[in-house]
């Protein structure tokens, strides 16, 4: 992009917010006395709060800075990457939300144990880890180079700063101080979004005039194709259902109906960001056609005013953080509840202090593989259509109960994930995406444990 104009401002302005927002992660250290607290910050929080939480799982790079790319490259369609997003948040409403929270389990694994056991809770458990660790590599890396750039330092301080940021709001303040962070990521999101919208509109005279100046494939409903737009709908569906940030801030409610309202709250919060994300692509595409298309929402900083340049650099750092900050409570979660607890069998003190140290070990876990492995943002999807397998056995657990048994749950969770990765590393052969695997296998192995118990139970059948 070359040399910004007023890039001291705009720095300045970055150091302040990742300071500020990290001192607001530290200060929440004072309310995190036990490991409950630490890991759900029950009652201390209301629907409306843990609504817009449930929304910044999935508002990170991808979503913003990936939707708006797909948009410069392919018309205003691209909203569908987060507008799916909404539709999962919406069934998760009526469908999932109420019956998680009225099971008063803040893990995925332990609600899915429920109905299936131990060694299901195990492999979900090991499974949404992998899921979550993936991301956050993801979000290091797309952040580190965001960092590098806006900040003009190397992409090795760039993950070093990600990881920091991490390590301290978490660690420290647990599940209110991601919370509490997270609110102030969501709201410079926003307001990036906003003043890119503003500036694209004022430059391009709006959409009437944008219309006019590109194919008309761009402002088609289903410009990124009908494929796409299914295999963004099964997997942002599943990955809402069966994501362990989701359950854990759904917890922190006492009342189902109050999880329906967080659910529905972060259904309608999410659309004005599709919208926005998209819309800027596209103005991007008029304003600077030249441009490679993984720069279409940075490209506004050479036309801004600092000031509000740098609104929009706190908000691209956001992007970032928050959705690294819930990936790695949520580890932290399932590793001290699944493997930690069980083994070490400790006190709350002990409890709570390994909690802070797990949390700076999944903190860091992502260093090594941003360094050395760049250019893996495509395995944000990956990760959803990991965490998609754990939710087709969450929702047989709550809407077919005698459908498959532990056994099926568990091996066909394990089998996804692993035919899922491969297919994913295979650079998904014949062009079938590795969501549909993630889904089919589970619900396969599922369907055929279903039948040899049948069978079994009953002779006649069995010989037939």
């Amino acid at each position: 992009m070359g040399a910004l104009p007023g890039a001291g401002i705009m720095i300045a302005i970055a150091i302040v917010y990742i300071v500020v927002t990290t001192g607001v992660g530290v200060w929440s250290i004072k309310y995190t006395k036990d490991t409950q607290s630490f890991m759900t910050a029950k009652n201390l929080m209301g629907p409306t709060i843990i609504g817009i939480l449930l929304m910044s799982e999935f508002i990170g790079t991808g979503s913003s800075l990936g939707t708006a790319q797909t948009a410069f490259e392919k018309g205003i369609s691209a909203a569908w990457n987060v507008l799916t997003l909404g539709v999962g948040y919406l069934l998760y409403a009526f469908l999932m939300a109420p019956r998680f929270s009225a099971l008063g389990e803040y893990t995925i694994s332990g609600a899915l144990s429920r109905k299936y056991g131990t060694a299901t809770r195990l492999v979900v458990s090991v499974t949404m880890i992998y899921a979550l660790t993936t991301v956050n590599v993801s979000m290091y890396t797309g952040g580190a180079a965001t960092i590098a750039v806006l900040l003009g330092v190397p992409a090795t301080v760039g993950v070093l700063i990600c990881g920091a940021v991490a390590v301290l709001n978490v660690a420290t303040g647990g599940m209110r101080g991601v919370g509490y962070s997270n609110l102030i990521h969501v709201a410079f999101k926003y307001l990036g979004l906003i003043i890119i919208g503003v500036v694209a509109w004022g430059a391009t005279g709006g959409p009437s005039n944008m219309a006019a100046k590109l194919p008309a494939t761009y402002f088609a409903w289903d410009g990124v194709g009908v494929t796409t737009i299914a295999a963004w709908t099964i997997g942002n569906i599943g990955a809402v259902f069966s994501t362990q940030y989701v359950i854990q801030t759904i917890s922190g409610l006492d009342k189902p109906s109050d999880a329906r309202k967080a659910a529905l709250i972060a259904a309608v919060a999410i659309v004005p960001f599709a919208l926005l994300a998209s819309f800027a692509g596209v103005g991007s595409k008029i304003m600077f056609p030249s441009i490679k298309s993984v720069n279409a929402i940075p490209q506004f900083l050479t036309i801004m005013d600092p000031y509000w340049g740098g609104l929009v650099v706190a908000a691209l750092v956001a992007s970032t953080f928050v959705t690294v900050l819930a990936c790695q409570i949520g580890a932290t979660a399932l590793f001290i509840k699944d493997f930690y607890t069980p083994l070490a069998k400790p006190g709350e003190a002990q409890k709570l202090w390994a909690s802070r140290v797990v949390s700076i070990v999944f903190g860091l876990l992502p260093i090594p593989f941003a360094l050395f492995m760049p250019g893996i943002l495509s395995t944000i999807f990956f990760a959803r259509a990991l965490r998609t397998t754990v939710a087709v056995a969450a929702i047989a657990m709550f809407y077919l109960p005698h459908f498959s048994s532990g056994r099926g749950a568990a091996l066909g969770i394990a089998l996804a994930a692993v035919g899922a990765s491969g297919w994913f590393f295979m650079n998904n052969p014949y062009g079938i995406d590795n969501i549909y695997v993630a889904v089919a296998i589970p619900a396969i192995v599922m369907v055929i444990d279903h039948l040899v118990s049948r069978a079994r139970s009953n002779p006649v059948l069995g010989d037939a």
